[in-house]
């Protein structure tokens, strides 16, 4: 599929907005963006949350971000209601800043403790 969603949070793991370019909208809800701040849902974290910003400076809710099917893209799940943007344009995407850092507090700690406890880990579903 075209258009490979760049993951810039894999550069900067502090980067709390981001100017970015909607490719398109994949189902009914799901803003593929060309590049984004946003983690999507796996190896046991949560999606971010957070919303994204029009020119016009309306605010739609972001609920969830998972993966697409090929893994190359990143789809933000808009909130059930939200009118939805038009694809090519450029939006302020915000991340849920409070609850990302959470998070990645709670995401270290997983690792420290797998270290520090003498039982096998196989997991941690740190949401």
């Amino acid at each position: 599929m075209a258009g490979e969603t760049e993951a810039a949070y894999a550069d900067d793991a502090y980067l709390s907005t981001l100017e970015a370019r909607l490719l398109r909208i994949d189902g009914e809800r799901g803003l593929v963006f060309d590049r984004t701040n946003f983690y999507a849902s796996g190896g046991g974290q949560p999606g971010d949350t957070g919303f994204v910003e029009t020119a016009d400076g309306r605010q739609i809710a972001i609920t969830d971000t998972r993966y697409g099917e090929d893994r190359a893209t990143i789809a933000m799940i808009a909130a059930e209601g939200e009118a939805l943007p038009v694809p090519g344009e450029t939006l302020v995407l915000h991340l849920d800043w409070a609850r990302r850092y959470k998070l990645m507090r709670m995401h270290t700690a997983c690792h420290i403790l797998s270290v520090v406890c003498p039982y096998p880990v196989t997991g941690a579903a740190v949401g």
